[in-house]
């Protein structure tokens, strides 16, 4: 039994379900008659009657909150999977580095060019970046994924995560040299580091809030531990473990999301509750043939729909999401059009035959 490639592509659809959930629904001016990017350019705020049946409207804010989670869920499945990768090419570390970042970013460019095509007669550039020179870079920063790092506009609010991938990408040979040697000592200093240098901004620094699910993943992949645990799990008193596994989700949910615990201690919290996510996820719910087919069916294409579904959810269809007025039907609808756009991405990607352009890119690097 191994933790494979199929298995991370379902927790990927997992994620990306629950990327779209926090996004629908993290407060009530993401339901707002206007698109939330809107917001500060409108006195009287109006809303879509939106239905949260069987539930109250604060549980499913509540639980959209907790599904932030999405995030160090991705996080720590790329420190998972570029360990498994790096020791089955056992390639230089600056060679492993650079073929990465094509990879990412060949994905990432195609989407951007594509978006830009398509609203070239949208004034989104001009409101975006700006005219002149400040607007062409802003566009060369943005198209490079440094945006958030840089602190700069971006065409779409949710690319902010490029800025994060490429500085795991590039931190990577480092970071899995110290997991190699003192695996548990590094993630003892993630923990005390930060508040032993009296650093607060763990909330809005993204790297500081994400770092330990990063390594986490690295951690996880190095003992063989998803698997390990799994085979406990469905082993003897079965039932009664898994009962147990549930209220420890709840008590985790609860700590994540308590106003002092939780913030106080958010970097630890993503890295625990996005871990433990993972496990319940493969030890139970992709046990189903069918279940996990479709969730790995949404991981294959989570990159695509994570790149693309503001512009469907908020800047460009924000009343057509919101029109289907149930909270469940309106995350189904995104999904499945999204998904569809994704597949429709991919097969133009064939028709003009892009991925000999990564290939070339990392021949080049060779």
């Amino acid at each position: 039994m191994k933790f494979s490639k199929n298995d991370t592509n379902a927790i990927k659809g997992i994620a990306i379900i629950l990327m779209f959930f926090h996004h629908c629904f993290l407060d009530s001016r993401r339901w707002a008659a206007v698109p939330y990017s809107m917001l500060d350019e409108v006195k009287k705020i109006t809303y879509f009657p939106v239905s949260f049946a069987p539930f109250s409207e604060k549980t499913i804010v509540y639980m959209a909150s907790f599904s932030k989670i999405c995030v160090p869920i991705f996080v720590f499945l790329t420190g998972y999977g570029m360990a498994v990768s790096y020791q089955l090419r056992k390639n230089n570390s600056q060679k492993y580095v650079w073929n990465r970042i094509v990879s990412l970013m060949t994905g990432f460019w195609f989407v951007f060019i594509i978006t830009q095509v398509l609203c070239v007669f949208t004034g989104r550039y001009n409101l975006i970046y700006g005219k002149g020179l400040v607007g062409i870079i802003r566009f060369i920063v943005d198209g490079m994924g440094l945006a958030n790092l840089f602190k700069m506009p971006s065409f779409n609010s949710t690319w902010w995560y490029m800025s994060l991938a490429i500085v795991l990408i590039f931190i990577f040979p480092t970071v899995y040299r110290w997991i190699q040697k003192e695996d548990w000592i590094v993630l003892v200093t993630a923990i005390i580091l930060p508040r032993a240098l009296h650093i607060t901004t763990l909330a809005s620094d993204d790297f500081l809030r994400y770092f330990l699910a990063y390594l986490m993943g690295m951690y996880f992949q190095k003992r063989n531990l998803l698997v390990k645990i799994k085979q406990f799990m469905v082993g003897k008193n079965k039932i009664i473990k898994g009962v147990i596994a549930l209220l420890l989700l709840v008590l985790i949910i609860k700590c994540r999301q308590n106003a002092y615990i939780g913030w106080k201690y958010l970097d630890i919290w993503e890295g625990v509750a996005a871990t433990y996510v993972i496990i319940i996820s493969y030890v139970y719910i992709l046990n189903w043939r069918y279940v996990c087919r479709m969730f790995r069916k949404l991981g294959e294409h989570s990159m695509n729909m994570f790149l693309i579904h503001t512009f469907y959810r908020d800047v460009f269809f924000h009343r057509f999401t919101y029109s289907f007025h149930n909270w469940a039907l309106i995350v189904l609808v995104l999904l499945v059009i999204l998904l569809l756009s994704s597949v429709v991405l991919e097969k133009l990607k064939d028709i003009i035959q892009y991925q000999k352009f990564p290939g070339y890119l990392k021949a080049l690097i060779e």
